[in-house]
Order: C-alpha cells, then structure tokens, then sequence
C-alpha cells in the first residue's frame, strides 16, 4: 500500500494490558458505568469564541434535525460476528456527527459536509473488500490489523479492525465499549482534518493527532454531560478511554517529530483532557499552538531497558538502583527548592515495609493506596514494598518514582505552611510531584541539574499509577479522581512549582 494517505489510530505498538482495567462485557448501549456521577464540566457546549447571535445560524442544522446515518455508513460486512459495543457504536458515529454539524461551522465558518465514503469493521472472515487507501484496490485484513483503525482521505472513509484477536476488541474486552467511542472520535477528527484543508498543509504527524485526541477528548465531554441521544458516558468510561490512549502510545525510542509519530502516553492523555475541559475551540488552535511534548528517545548512556534494577543504592553499578535514586534525588531537589523555607524542609529517611502492622506512627499522611506515607511527626517515609515490587513489575521503574514524589510532596506542602485538606491537598501533591519530574527532563544536551533525569517512557508509568488510585467518581472529592490527578501531575510537569504554589493559594 505504498504512496497511500491514511491517518492511523497508533502505530505498531505492544500492548500491556493493565491491571487496573474497568470491567468489561457490557453489553448495552451504555459503556460502562461507576457511581454514576458525572463529571463536573462547563455549561457550554459550543466553542467559547462563537459569535453572538440572537436567531439560529443557517449554516447549523440543529441537532433534532440531523438524522442518524450510521446505519447507511457502517459497512460491516455479510460474516462479521456481533459485538458487544456494535450498537454502542452506532448511537456514537449519530451523534459524532451531530456534534460535528454544529462545531464545524463554528470553527472553520463553513457548512459541514458528512463523511462520504462510510465506515468499514474488518475481520478475517470478511469477504467483502475494504477499499484501499492509495493506489491500491482494496486494504487487506492483514493491513488493517497492523494499523487497527484508520481514516483515509482519497475516499473520505474510514476503516478499524474488528477481529477477536485485533488491538480494537482486545482493549474493548479490558476496559468496556467506551474505547470505541474515543477511537471514532478520534479518526473523525483526521476527517474534520481534511475538510478544514489541514491534511493538505502536510503539518507534523503528531500534531494532526494532538488535535484527533484533543477533538476525541470534546466529543467525549459533550457525551458526559449528558448531551449525546443513546450514549452515556461516565467516570469510569473516561478511564478507561485514558488508559487506552496509553496502551496506544508510541513506543519507546520513536521521535515524536518523526513522520508517523503519535506521541507518548503523557502526550496523547494530554491533549485528550486538553479537548474534555477546553472544549473544540482550543482543539482547532492546536496546528498553529500545539501542545508541549515530552521526550521519547532513550539518552546515548541510558539503560537499554529503560528500568534501573529494583534496590536502594542509588551508587550502585552501572546506572544506580530504584527507589534508591529516587529517593536521594527527591531529597536533593526539595532542600534546594525549600531549604530557605520558613519550615525548611530537610531530609527525609525512608523507611520500606511488608507488613503495615510494622508501621510505628501515630500521624499517617498520605493515600495507602498510592503506597508511601509520611509520618508528619517524624518526618520518616514509609514506604510499602510489597505494592512497590508489584509496580514495578508491571508498569516499570519509574512507578515508584511516582509512589514517593507524593510522600515527599506532602513533606513539602508542610514546609510551605499549605492550609489545604482533602482532595485539594491531595491534587496539590500531585502537581509538586510532577513539578519535582519536570526537572528530571533532560535538556537538549541531555543533562538536568543533578545526577538522575527520566528515560523514555516513566512520565507514562507515573500516569498509570495515577490512574489506579484516588476517587472512582468526580463528585467524591476524597483523594481526586483519576482525570484530576493525572491533570494536576501535568500541571506540575509543564508548568513547574509556581503553578502548584498558584494552585495553593487559589
């Protein structure tokens, strides 16, 4: 399928599947469901700059009068097997492009025109042809189920992979229809692309798909608020469509910037929570303004694997172990940071254990679940080693990095004097957290003020510890819910300590 122009969901990935996966097999309309509670978001829907009108605008068909043609554009061939989220998927694309009606003229001041050349599921058993991207007549199975969705400009239709054992129904299976959703809404984006003349311009592949994310992560709000006929989305529907964006990253190594390239877990969580609270409007700025990215390319010197060995010397040979660099290096930064403080912050033992019963403190601090707790008495971290080797395990060496950063953030709220309790406090650790990883980032040389920085890939394993903790609903207000957490850490990693300490006295 050489010379062809497609825009693909991700590229070649492999795909992790996590343990903190919503559960799956709904088979209804609705993805699926938590406590209930919906997200707290903005009254509007439209884009914040749309012009003022007092009558309706000729140019948008109002949604009761748009009619639902994803019954017309779905081609799912004569053998395909029924899915859990097929009609899901139907009541999504109708709505998809209800939304599309009304923004599009908003955005881009011209009529919408709806996508031509329909919708296709591929599978094995498929006998039916999926037109080819291209030159090329027809896209085999085995191609569609390397790039597992993908829209298409030269036939303005899109195609994604519906077999048993393809990335589509694998993430589905673990994490609920929701998926699909996120992934439609995400491949109408490149259409939108292409209407606006954007694909034509030939930007940078990871912008088109910060903007997909970010127009996927606004269709997604419209969906929580309850404003899209036949889908209800909930809290544990945005996980789950946020841990699916992970597992879709590119691969560690891949330069972003690079033809093809989609952008690392933290990127694509990024831009996708960038459209959910900003709405379109900001969405359709990201070409010209795009979105701040972190690096994805091992150092020369770095570890092939991308993990340091699980240990407490942080001297050790080669490269240190983890925690051990961890922690000496969280000490390092918040004593510069804060060592002129009026409570000056000093340097904190850590102290691992199996057993929580081994724990002598009387004042606890912190979440058991992320698994490091300070005794504000002591000043001592202690820290739980049985959750620590697990996540290691599982999401990689700088899981544990995450784990800490939140004890330590806790240590230096203190030293700040901060008033703050419950979940604000909470979110506040988890912007000092990411405040302390911003200074890891290599610069352009490769170094960072001090001996540790980050490799390739850990600001992803942060996130998915973040994602594994905190309140399963928004409207708990405990501990912030996944969504809170993960943009207050990014916060904290792009914008540094003086937009925690500005969130603080807020």
């Amino acid at each position: 399928m050489s010379g062809r122009r497609l825009v693909l969901l991700t590229s070649l990935v492999a795909v992790a599947l996590s343990a903190c996966a919503t559960d799956s097999g709904v088979a209804t309309v609705a993805a699926n469901q938590s406590d209930g509670d919906p997200f707290t978001l903005p009254n509007e829907t439209l884009a914040p700059d749309e012009p003022d009108t007092t009558g309706p605008d000729p140019t948008v068909a109002p949604a009761d009068t748009v009619p639902g043609r994803a019954d017309e554009l779905l081609n799912f061939g004569a053998e395909k097997q029924p899915r859990p989220y097929d009609e899901f998927l139907v009541n999504a694309l109708n709505d998809v492009e209800v939304f599309w009606s009304e923004q599009y003229p908003l955005l881009y001041g011209e009529p919408f025109e709806p996508l031509t050349g329909g919708i296709y599921a591929g599978y094995p058993e498929r006998s039916d042809p999926i037109p080819g991207c291209g030159p090329d007549s027809e896209t085999s199975y085995d191609e569609l189920v390397f790039f597992a969705a993908f829209y298409c400009p030269d036939g303005d239709f899109m195609a994604y992979d519906d077999g048993d054992e393809g990335l589509l129904v694998t993430l589905v299976d673990a994490f609920g229809p929701s998926v699909m959703g996120v992934v439609l809404a995400h491949e109408y984006g490149h259409a939108i692309q292409e209407r606006a003349g954007i694909l034509a311009e030939g930007p940078p592949t990871i912008y088109t798909e910060q903007q997909a994310d970010c127009f996927s992560g606004a269709w997604v709000a419209r969906a929580v608020r309850g404003e899209a006929p036949g889908v209800t989305l909930t809290d544990a529907d945005i996980r789950a469509g946020l841990i699916a964006l992970i597992q879709v990253r590119d691969p560690i190594g891949v330069d972003q910037l690079e033809p093809g390239g989609h952008g690392t877990g933290f990127d694509r969580v990024g831009a996708f929570q960038v459209g959910f609270s900003d709405g379109p409007a900001r969405c359709a700025e990201i070409i010209d303004d795009p979105l701040p990215l972190m690096p994805n390319t091992l150092r020369a010197n770095g570890n092939p694997n991308g993990n340091a060995p699980f240990g407490y010397d942080p001297a050790a040979s080669p490269n240190g172990q983890m925690p051990g660099l961890v922690i000496a290096d969280l000490n390092e930064y918040w004593t510069s940071i804060l060592g002129g403080a009026a409570d000056p912050f000093t340097e904190i033992d850590v102290v691992p254990f199996e057993d929580p019963s081994d724990v002598e403190c009387d004042s606890l601090v912190g979440d058991p679940d992320v698994g490091a707790l300070l005794c504000s008495d002591t000043g001592v971290v202690y820290f739980d080693e049985v959750k620590a080797r697990d996540r290691y395990d599982q999401f990689g060496d700088f899981a544990l990095g995450y784990m800490l950063g939140d004890a330590f953030s806790e240590a230096a709220q203190q030293s700040l004097g901060s008033p703050l309790e419950g979940e604000d406090r909470v979110l506040i650790n988890d912007c000092l957290t990411g405040a302390w990883v911003s200074s890891l980032v290599p610069d352009a040389n490769g170094a960072t003020p001090r001996n540790a920085v980050i490799e390739a890939g850990d600001l992803d394993e942060a996130i998915q510890i973040a994602l594994t903790v905190g309140d399963p609903g928004t409207n708990d207000d405990v501990l912030g819910s996944p969504f809170e957490k993960i943009a207050s850490f990014r916060k904290g990693v792009l914008d540094g300590v003086p937009a925690c300490q500005a969130m603080l006295e807020d």
